[in-house]
């Protein structure tokens, strides 16, 4: 199943006590149509407050669902800011098969924060643009993101290929597309965060460059409501 969300009012994908979650509502909503309790596995579990554009979702079932009918059932119940878009039968795991994941961080361009522009992090127009695109180079490849990776993250090796990673400008909008085989806990918030003060030379390339990312620690985390889960690939 395919679902989006605009995850501003929730803890993040995954359930926990005491806060509402992405995982939660999808399967209160699977409950009430089918009467049978199922567990929700998402190709990665975004945090608190971030979006999804396209988020893949397996459960298991052993009953036939009428595709159109489930579908409008789940978005009668859903709450307005969680939609499932498509379903069907896969023997995809909708974590471990996916072989890459593209993430958009949306920043705008401009010295006065904008009403309408709540979807995107503003921006001032006198960072150093050029030093923050020869970071995002030193970003791209294979490397070892420890030193972007969020405290409280147990993971059994925190190397990462990232493809590809662009900042492009779409009218005001500056964004931040980065596709890579996986992303630590926090990693996309973390580049963005080191991206920006080097902006504002407030943080030195050439420190984050004789460095490798090695020994390198991020402090500067990027506001989580204004990056977006964009795409997953499964070939």
């Amino acid at each position: 199943m395919i679902v989006s969300y605009f995850g501003l009012n929730y803890s993040g994908w995954q359930k926990q006590e005491k806060a509402s979650s992405i995982q939660e509502e999808i399967e209160n909503a699977i409950f009430t149509i089918t009467k049978k309790r199922v567990e929700c596995v998402a190709s990665g579990r975004t945090d608190a407050k971030v979006n999804a554009y396209f988020q893949p979702v397996h459960f298991d079932i052993d009953s036939k669902i009428d595709e159109r009918k489930f579908l409008h059932s789940m978005n009668g119940i859903l709450p307005a800011d969680i939609r499932a878009l498509s379903i069907r039968e896969s023997a995809i795991h909708a974590r471990f098969s996916a072989k890459k994941k593209t993430y958009l961080y949306k920043m705008y361009v401009f010295n006065i924060d904008l009403p309408l522009y709540r979807d995107a992090l503003q921006i001032s127009p006198t960072l150093d643009f050029k030093a923050m695109k020869k970071f995002l180079k030193l970003v791209k490849g294979t490397h070892d993101f420890a030193g972007f990776k969020a405290s409280g993250s147990s993971v059994e090796t925190s190397v990462r290929t990232v493809y590809s990673v662009k900042l492009k400008r779409e009218g005001l909008y500056l964004n931040l597309y980065i596709t890579g085989n996986g992303f630590l806990y926090k990693m996309v918030r973390n580049i963005v965060g080191t991206m920006l003060k080097i902006g504002e030379g407030k943080l030195k390339l050439d420190d984050i460059k004789s460095t490798l990312f090695s020994s390198f620690k991020s402090k500067y985390t990027a506001k989580p409501e204004f990056l977006y889960l964009l795409n997953v690939e499964y070939k």
